[in-house]
């Protein structure tokens, strides 16, 4: 049974008493929230109701009572003025309060995207406030209330990486198919962090590459230990089962695609089905860049190197030796094997210099006699431009949000370029290899470009045997870049009469070469071309490197550092998933769930 006082809530409700305005001027009242509010004494009324108001009105402020009615509406007046004004002070202070604890949630997210140490924040107010007080110091009391101790920032980093979180949660959830890139890597303190890179593709054709977290393995890491972290990873952190997973993406290693014990292989057993395994595309392309034999050369250029850098006077003395040389760069650059890039840039730059460096040397303790040497310095300018073309392919490679099919095409179309070197080295032509036409006498192209050809034909039977892709395999993704121009024949039979309707059609077809991919395949008809869509969507999803965790070891490297190593793994993820993410953090619903304290 309901009690008395239900029974009388209900009634007042049922009743819809509305507050009469002219009960302002008449007992000096208002309504404030939704509540009945004297203007004098600041109380408020329960119930609506003339008779409570007059009561009060004439019990609690007798001596108002007594005021004639024009008197009693300049008083209400007056009155009704204080409280507005009363209300709009608060009203800034909270507004005040809500934009100082934004800027100090802005700041702290800059501070994690820059890999700064999360003392700095007290340092940017010290900044602050010395701007402040010279160009505005009428505003310095607002600038001093930005929170940004150092707890303070370490907090606002953590809600910050929640945030992200759920927003990612959020999307994958709207998620049509997506795919995963995985690699592992060890930090300054020797702990093993596990990367797991999610990219997701909505009905719009919208992707998202974000980090699903970085995992801490304090013990082994083998293919099950692997597949263990990805499976706690993906469901306890975004709450999604492997139903629409297309794709996984690693560099290789046997911990990550053993045949029996691989982590993919473990996935795959774990989900009942086979998964699509990609190979990273540019971790092959280096491999294959292994098979030309040049160590000659490349162990005497970073002998030289290492010399001349390893030793501080030496080093001074070439570096002014060169300024008063006017050579055309300033300093060598050291040679590092793990970076992609690195071999192409050191050799170019030893290039550029090798005359000032044989005459920098000539009179040293040290000597070499290859800088000398006819046969290895035609080796080195071959090396320098071999090198030079496999850099462009590999920049190419490398970037966010690169479609596999684009990548594919970047090394169908460099297997091409070099058949066209073999042919023109075979005849004595040279005109590829800008070093080697400028540096090696035009007698000699003859006798060197069938030596170089054969380099060249060793790179094509490596990329030939490591990125070649399968009928099947190529067939769909020209089908997905180019649906115009695959014989239908070609084709699966579930997608052989969609395709020919499409091809058929002149609208989409000035629609696929006007716009843009997604736009192309956003505008087909969902039921007309479901077959269709559902395969460019699953293609659009599939990583095709792990270029992106390759970008982010290196952040981390930045973050933890001898300065610092103590970072805990829960700090270290926030930061990471910071320093990665492509979302905006929604500052608005983080002020909201905070008091808006100020600095002390």
């Amino acid at each position: 049974m309901a009690t008395m006082s239900e029974k009388k809530k209900r009634k007042i409700e049922s009743e819809h008493r509305v507050f009469n305005t002219e009960w302002t001027n008449k007992y000096l009242c208002t309504v404030s929230k939704d509540k009945i509010l004297c203007l004098v004494c600041r109380e408020t009324l329960a119930v609506p109701k003339e008779y409570n108001l007059r009561r009060h009105f004439e019990t609690k402020h007798a001596n108002l009572a007594k005021l004639n009615s024009n008197e009693k509406i300049i008083k209400a007046a007056s009155l009704v003025k204080n409280l507005s004004g009363e209300q709009q002070i608060f009203k800034k202070v909270s507004t005040e309060n809500d934009t100082v604890t934004k800027v100090s949630f802005q700041i702290s997210k800059e501070i994690a995207a820059a890999g700064k140490c999360f003392t700095e924040g007290e340092f940017l107010k010290k900044c602050m406030l010395i701007a402040v007080s010279e160009l505005c110091p009428e505003k310095r009391g607002i600038f001093e209330n930005v929170s940004l101790s150092r707890m303070t920032v370490q907090r606002r980093i953590a809600d910050i990486s929640t945030n992200l979180s759920d927003q990612l949660k959020q999307r994958v959830s709207e998620f049509c198919f997506y795919s995963l890139a995985m690699d592992e890597s060890t930090d300054l303190k020797d702990t093993a962090q596990l990367l797991i890179f999610i990219r997701g593709i909505d009905k719009n054709f919208e992707i998202t590459e974000e980090l699903v977290g970085m995992c801490s393995m304090m013990g082994r890491t083998t293919g099950k230990d692997i597949s263990s972290e990805v499976i706690k990873c993906m469901n306890d952190k975004l709450g999604v089962d492997f139903t629409n997973l297309v794709a996984i993406c690693t560099d290789g290693a046997p911990a990550m695609c053993g045949k029996n014990v691989g982590a993919v292989t473990l996935l795959e057993e774990f989900i009942g089905r086979q998964i699509t395994k990609h190979h990273c595309i540019i971790h092959q392309q280096v491999l294959c860049s292994k098979v030309l034999k040049f160590e000659h050369v490349m162990s005497v250029v970073v002998s030289i190197v290492n010399l001349i850098r390893s030793r501080g006077l030496k080093h001074r003395t070439f570096r002014a030796f060169l300024e008063g040389e006017d050579a055309e760069c300033s300093d060598l650059i050291y040679h590092t094997e793990v970076r992609w890039l690195s071999r192409g840039r050191v050799l170019q730059r030893f290039v550029a210099l090798k005359e000032e460096i044989a005459k920098f040397l000539e009179n040293g303790p040290i000597k070499f006699p290859e800088l000398e040497n006819e046969s290895w310095n035609q080796d080195l300018f071959f090396f320098c431009d071999i090198t030079a073309h496999l850099n462009d392919l590999n920049i190419q490679l490398q970037g966010k949000n690169q479609l596999i099919f684009q990548m594919c095409a970047a090394v169908k179309a460099f297997k091409m370029k070099l058949k066209l070197f073999r042919s023109q080295l075979s005849k004595g032509e040279m005109c590829h290899f800008p070093t080697c036409a400028q540096r090696i006498p035009q007698n000699k192209h003859a006798e060197l470009g069938e030596k170089y050809a054969k380099h060249i034909n060793l790179l094509i039977e490596e990329f030939d045997r490591r990125l070649t892709l399968s009928k099947d395999d190529d067939i769909q993704l020209k089908l997905i870049e180019d649906p115009f121009s695959v014989d239908p024949e070609e084709v699966t039979q579930d997608l052989q009469l969609e395709v020919i309707e499409l091809q058929c059609s002149a609208v989409y077809r000035n629609k696929h070469r006007e716009s843009s991919l997604w736009d192309f395949y956003k505008s087909l008809d969902d039921e007309k071309y479901k077959n269709l869509i559902e395969v460019a969507l699953k293609t659009f999803s599939i990583f095709g490197s792990t270029y992106i965790c390759e970008q982010t070891f290196s952040i981390m490297n930045m973050n933890k550092n001898k300065q610092r190593s103590s970072l805990t793994d829960d700090h270290f993820e926030d930061i990471m998933k910071i320093s990665t993410s492509n979302m905006t953090p929604e500052y608005d619903k983080l002020v909201a769930e905070k008091r808006c304290n100020i600095s002390h």
